[in-house]
């Protein structure tokens, strides 16, 4: 009697905590719109629309293309979900604790993925032929922004 109450508990602890990346990033990334001027409105592939600066929740597996426009000018920038460290690190405790109910449940909900680029800028400067790179070139520097570590002070 006393195994089975301890492999009934095993059992709901490794359900409890199965889907770790799940739990604790979600199912949805909130994906931040920039622009160069700002106001411009935005629309994405999936219908919707804000302008920025503003962020938008949108599911992890969802990729999609965001339009700027402002004015006459119109600039499109692919959003992708891509597998991030982030993601990675946390859905591995899977691996430990809740096995392979736990990595399958990440994997299908999309909790170790983040989108590229995130924030999505756009600068009216630019032509539309440059739109994806400039959008990349600014998310690159503001994930590297991101993780410097503050300087110590004295």
């Amino acid at each position: 009697m006393k195994k089975a109450f301890v492999i009934g508990g095993l059992l709901v602890a490794a359900v409890s905590v199965s889907g770790c990346a799940t739990v604790t990033r979600g199912k949805t990334d909130t994906v931040t719109f920039t622009s160069s001027p700002s106001g411009a409105a935005v629309k994405t592939s999936m219908g919707t629309t804000c302008q920025t600066p503003c962020h938008m929740e949108i599911s992890r597996k969802q990729a999609f293309y965001a339009a700027f426009t402002k004015g006459k000018k119109t600039r499109q920038v692919w959003v992708n979900p891509t597998t991030s460290a982030e993601g990675v690190a946390t859905g591995a405790g899977n691996v430990i604790a809740g096995g392979l109910i736990g990595i399958a449940v990440d994997a299908s909900s999309g909790a170790t993925l983040d989108h590229v680029p995130n924030p999505v800028h756009v600068d009216f400067s630019q032509p539309q032929a440059k739109a994806q790179q400039v959008a990349m070139e600014h998310y690159k520097k503001v994930k590297a922004a991101k993780q410097k570590k503050p300087a110590k002070s004295e």
